[in-house]
């Protein structure tokens, strides 16, 4: 049974959850009390297992605590699903598909649920833990590595040198943003593999929401002529739409 929280605990939940860890002297000045009664709220916290005390201050239990790709994975979440389902359309029963490590290609994993019999390849275990519970017949094939624990992807040279010996059918990934200049990305891992991959790949899909048209990223991870295919819930800018006319087709998803 979930335990009965004051108003005063609840607010503490909140801001924990939206800041990480706050100090008992801030938790007081914020809900005008003292730092005792803040203590006997924290403790009654602590008791139900929903916070952790370290010296002056207050976090979330570690159960509680999201990772980035958990955060990512519950936002644009509708958006995600269309993508999914229109990439997965492209995909034929028996195809060697590749898939990066974006909360994106989560989503299709489990659209994927819909193929049988396909060789999937991918560096990130939540990506392959989806693929697997979507449909058994699927063959998924990982590289060694090192364990990135935030996003549980396996990175590295090791990583790098497996995927360098793939040719699959098809390559699907999703981007940080996108710009008339093409795919950006911040992380130099994620663009190294990127461009291993698409660079051997038959066809390179690009599966981003609307709200990848802002164009943030750090670095060029692929060009527009390296894509052959972009997959989105609503028509990209007229900027980005001139850019990319070497595309062999644009999905629109919405």
């Amino acid at each position: 049974m979930a335990p009965s929280l004051s108003a005063r605990q609840q607010r503490i939940l909140d801001w924990l959850r939206a800041g990480g860890s706050l100090s008992i002297q801030t938790l007081a000045h914020r809900l005008q009390v003292s730092g005792e009664t803040v203590r006997r709220d924290v403790q009654g916290l602590v008791d139900a297992a929903l916070v952790q005390r370290f010296h002056g201050g207050v976090r979330l239990h570690r159960s509680l605590q999201e990772s980035p790709f958990e955060q990512r994975l519950r936002t644009q979440v509708a958006a995600k699903r269309q993508l999914a389902q229109a990439v997965a359309a492209l995909v034929p029963d028996g195809a060697s598909l590749a898939l990066d490590n974006s909360s994106t290609a989560c989503f299709v994993a489990q659209a994927l649920a819909a193929r049988r019999r396909l060789t999937v390849f991918t560096p990130s275990l939540e990506v392959a833990r989806a693929l697997v519970s979507a449909q058994a017949s699927h063959t998924v094939l990982m590289p060694g590595g090192v364990l990135r624990a935030t996003d549980m992807t396996l990175t590295g040279a090791a990583a790098l040198r497996y995927a360098a010996q793939l040719r699959p059918d098809c390559f699907v990934l999703s981007v940080a943003g996108v710009s008339e200049a093409g795919c950006l990305d911040f992380d130099p891992f994620e663009v190294e593999y990127k461009q291993c991959v698409s660079a051997q790949a038959r066809h390179v899909v690009v599966a981003v929401d609307a709200s990848k048209f802002a164009g943030e990223g750090l670095m060029t991870s692929l060009r527009w002529n390296e894509v052959h295919t972009l997959v989105t819930d609503a028509p990209p800018p007229a900027a980005i739409a001139r850019a990319a006319a070497e595309l062999r087709q644009v999905v629109c998803a919405g």
